[in-house]
């Protein structure tokens, strides 16, 4: 009985190492290879990530049953209330190799007590952790760190913990190799899982307008040859909504490009999508990209276009912006409007202020969110919302 037990755990560990190096030299494996360390000690969550560099600045992000709206919380907002990790750089344990268990970093009593854990890691279920520094960073290799989660009441035990410890010289080899070998591809790899995990369509558009990438629920639009298709060169076509308006998409599109830069970054560059049925649509937004964005010096694009259906699209409200994003009031309000397809103009005549004053605070929501530009806000609200398209 002793040796059956013993030759499961061996082969378990085996596919799992086998699972670890796979992943080296196919990217877009690392999810699940995450998700397999995580089943194999009975989380509920994980994530191999750097986390002191998110995937827009060249680090990775491989989630497990994480939800994208989460990791975008963690990074705008509950970063700095990490007490886990705050604790572990405090007491020097940020080193290869180490693995530590949640209550060892902080006292169980005193993380319940926190921020951090009844306003993030509650509404997910989690209280318990078991991490394991994959790199304690040096120049041209991140700290990267896999940590893996339980709910408050289901503690890691000590084979969890030898498991992950005999896993993550294995990790630290692999991804060594892949940092070395092909850290381009991994990035973009990491940029195009966190694409896929939006519940919104998203198209990646070349300077020439055609499509370069597009995300699992952009095909699947596609796929419904409802309203949205692509020509013969990769364009994307469609007819508007109000079909009176006689203008296509791909008309709406080259106009976009050819508008002077100070108007291509402002809000509202929506088109409306006609479908099958004459009370549906799509609705369609295009987001010029700054050279310096990851996906345009990664994936090569110039644009990114979001498609959602506007019946099924439920936005957060300015309070819950306010809450989750930690904005002001007025900052929320904005962000909220501009976000729907109001252009500067008309959100400034409806709140009564100044053009100026709307810039400004999208300005001080930029720094606060760590976006940058329309293209990541637009993002970052529409992950936080609900969509089905």
């Amino acid at each position: 009985m002793q040796s059956t037990l013993q030759n499961a755990r061996l082969e378990q560990f085996s596919g799992l190492v086998h699972q670890i190096y796979a992943a080296s030299a196919e990217p877009s494996r690392w999810p699940n290879t995450v998700g397999a360390i995580a089943c194999a000690m009975g989380a509920i969550q994980a994530v191999l990530f750097t986390p002191y560099i998110g995937p827009g600045s060249g680090g990775l992000m491989f989630p497990w049953q994480v939800e994208e709206k989460d990791l975008i919380l963690y990074g705008t907002k509950y970063i700095h209330h990490d007490l886990w990790a705050q604790a572990a750089q405090r007491k020097g344990l940020v080193q290869d190799g180490v693995v530590a268990l949640g209550e060892e970093l902080v006292p169980q009593d005193e993380l319940f007590e926190s921020v951090y854990y009844r306003e993030f890691l509650l509404p997910m279920g989690v209280g318990r952790l078991c991490s394991g520094v994959v790199f304690e960073g040096a120049p041209g290799l991140p700290s990267t760190v896999l940590s893996v989660y339980r709910g408050p009441h289901d503690p890691f035990g000590s084979p969890e913990r030898e498991l992950l410890r005999l896993l993550v010289p294995h990790l630290s080899r692999s991804l060594g190799l892949m940092h070395r070998l092909n850290q381009a591809r991994y990035q973009i790899e990491s940029m195009r899982a966190a694409l896929n995990r939006l519940s919104v369509g998203v198209f990646l558009l070349n300077q020439q307008m055609q499509v370069i990438h597009a995300n699992t629920t952009a095909h699947l639009v596609l796929s419904r040859g409802d309203g949205l298709q692509l020509d013969g060169q990769q364009r994307l076509i469609a007819t508007p909504f109000k079909r009176t308006a006689g203008q296509r998409l791909e008309t709406w599109l080259d106009q976009l490009v050819a508008m002077p830069e100070h108007q291509r970054s402002s809000f509202g560059d929506t088109f409306d999508v006609a479908r099958s049925k004459l009370v549906e649509r799509y609705s369609v937004q295009c987001c010029p990209l700054e050279a310096k964005d990851p996906l345009a010096t990664g994936e090569g694009a110039h644009h990114i276009v979001f498609v959602t259906d506007p019946y099924k699209l439920e936005l957060p409200s300015p309070d819950q912006l306010q809450r989750q994003l930690g904005l002001t009031p007025a900052e929320a309000r904005v962000t909220h409007a501009l976000v729907q397809g109001g252009t500067y103009s008309e959100v400034a005549l409806a709140l009564g202020v100044s053009e100026e004053t709307i810039r400004t605070q999208i300005r001080a929501t930029y720094a606060k969110t760590h976006t940058g530009d329309k293209a990541g806000l637009t993002r970052l609200v529409l992950s936080l919302g609900k969509a089905i398209v």
